[in-house]
């Protein structure tokens, strides 16, 4: 297509926005994006219409690190585009890494009805609008939209993610595992996001107990998709968040933090907070003190002076999350539950899923009933109920309620 006609703009906005919408990199470290994105913005003003225009500007927000303007201008063409799949789902895309759970939902439902049910791909909004449905914590409607899609198009891996989703956060794990083992050649095709849909097999696992199997699935599946020539820090995250998590449940991961990749090219991209968190703990684990050193100098430095959203973030949580984590990993346990606490409402705000941001919540928990000081491990009662009302019928609960009154006795 690039060459049959090397000015057309949408293909160059889809593919650029690929590339900034994995959060892997941006504009700030990566002068080829930007050049590239330059190049962009020129040829849309010369040869492209109003709503290619606004595309290629959207784009370019986006990989600025303007979130915010960028969601509120693919919004703006699907006003009058409302079946403009690259604005669905850029936007859709979009609130996920902003940790905006009701964009994510209504804006799907706002262009559903206005799609007639035989254009290309329509099966895929309906996986789309799940996932917000879930993240709202509809998970009825959700997991109805999810099988819909799913009976459209089982490939659908993205509906495939949405039920995991509806069936973690409501401690069905007998039935998440059925599910998602029962349809693995249906999934396991969407390499994009294959990755994080064994990640969701191996939460099924950890939550009942099982912590065998998701070792067999990072060793197998998950590093291994890592490790990737084309890395994508989404699938690091993965990896690092499934190491922790089974740290945190006591079991010895072996050397298997040395088996991720080198992840210092991610180190300056301070794209979300998210991911800076699991590179933090990543680097830790390893024993990689230096580049865990960079990785927050830069992250301290970014969140004073950038004037992006996500810096924003950083100053109002993503800092003292990463220092938590780091407190934590170090044994300083109080410390940690001291840098933790008071932002603990608005870990939402650093983008992720509910069940993705189940990491903080744990480790916070473990911090407290760890803490020394009354007044910290007094808050874990809250703390549970806190995390039941989220996450139902959870295991991992009751074996941190059982914890606590072993650390704690009455």
């Amino acid at each position: 297509m690039k060459a049959a006609d090397p000015k057309a703009v949408l293909p160059r906005a889809f593919r650029l926005g690929l590339e900034g919408l994995g959060t892997s990199t941006c504009t700030r470290v990566n002068e080829t994006l930007r050049t590239g994105l330059e190049q962009l913005q020129k040829d849309a003003k010369d040869y492209g219409n109003t709503r290619e225009q606004k595309h290629a500007e959207a784009v370019l927000l986006w990989c600025e690190g303007k979130m915010r303007a960028a969601a509120n201008l693919w919004e703006e063409i699907l006003v009058e585009y409302p079946t403009d799949l690259m604005a669905i789902k850029f936007a859709h895309e979009a609130y996920f890494f902003m940790g905006d759970a009701k964009g994510k939902r209504d804006s799907v439902q706002a262009v559903l009805p206005k799609h007639k049910g035989t254009e290309p791909c329509y099966s895929y909004l309906h996986g789309m609008w799940a996932f917000g449905l879930e993240e709202c914590e509809q998970y009825d409607e959700a997991e109805k939209e999810a099988v819909k899609a799913l009976n459209l198009n089982r490939f659908d891996c993205w509906a495939t993610h949405a039920r995991a989703h509806c069936m973690v956060m409501q401690g069905r794990n007998d039935e998440g595992i059925n599910f998602m083992e029962s349809t693995v050649d249906d999934w396991r095709p969407g390499w994009v996001i294959a990755t994080h849909n064994y990640w969701h097999n191996a939460l099924f696992y950890i939550e009942k107990g099982d912590y065998e199997t998701p070792l067999t699935i990072f060793d197998n599946e998950v590093c291994r998709r890592a490790n990737r020539p084309k890395q994508s820090v989404l699938d690091l995250a993965d990896a690092a968040s499934m190491l922790w998590r089974l740290e945190l449940e006591g079991v010895d991961v072996g050397k298997r933090w040395h088996d991720l990749p080198n992840l210092s090219s991610h180190s300056e991209d301070h794209v979300t907070c998210f991911n800076d968190a699991h590179l933090g703990i990543a680097f830790q684990r390893r024993g990689d003190t230096d580049e865990e050193a960079h990785l927050y100098e830069t992250l301290v430095d970014f969140a004073k002076n950038a004037d992006v959203d996500n810096a924003q973030v950083c100053r109002d949580v993503g800092v003292a999350l990463y220092e938590g984590m780091q407190l934590y990993g170090k044994g300083q346990y109080d410390e940690a539950a001291e840098k933790m606490l008071p932002v603990r409402h608005e870990v939402y705000r650093i983008g992720g899923s509910n069940a993705q941001r189940d990491i903080f919540a744990q480790t916070l928990i473990q911090a407290c009933i760890m803490s020394k000081d009354p007044e910290r491990f007094n808050q874990t009662n809250t703390l549970l109920d806190e995390r039941s009302a989220l996450n139902k019928n959870s295991s991992i609960g009751e074996r941190l309620a059982a914890k606590f009154r072993k650390y704690h006795p009455l």
